[in-house]
């Protein structure tokens, strides 16, 4: 994962690519630091979404336009020029064997982060 930029908590959401939103999500995980392991995974398409919750509130906060509101990023890294992507946009096919997904956290327009 990079641009982990805070302690705030994170939170990688795993759902179907073909669903059509990321609503109803198939695990949830909260955790820190560089990497997040999910275990028994079955094989299949699928979608992340990963957000670091700045203000403590367990969701990913949005603007009334959609467009992600603190730090978040997705797998396939999609651009978010348009707010979030649908899972379509971020899947990835999980085999049997482990597999690793790199996601680039994206921090929030006009938002500067502070040292």
């Amino acid at each position: 994962m990079e641009g982990n930029q805070s302690a705030a908590p994170l939170y990688l959401g795993l759902v179907s690519a073909d669903q059509k939103t990321w609503e109803s999500l198939l695990r949830e995980q909260r955790g820190s630091g560089e990497q997040l392991i999910l275990k028994d995974v079955p094989p299949g398409r699928f979608a992340l979404q990963l957000y670091q919750d700045s203000n403590g509130n367990g969701h990913l906060d949005l603007s009334p336009r959609g467009i992600p509101l603190e730090p978040v990023g997705f797998s396939a890294n999609p651009t978010l020029l348009k707010g979030k992507p649908a899972p379509k946009a971020a899947q990835f096919e999980h085999g049997d064997d482990d597999t690793l997904i790199d996601i680039r956290l994206h921090q929030p327009r006009g938002k500067v982060q502070k040292d």
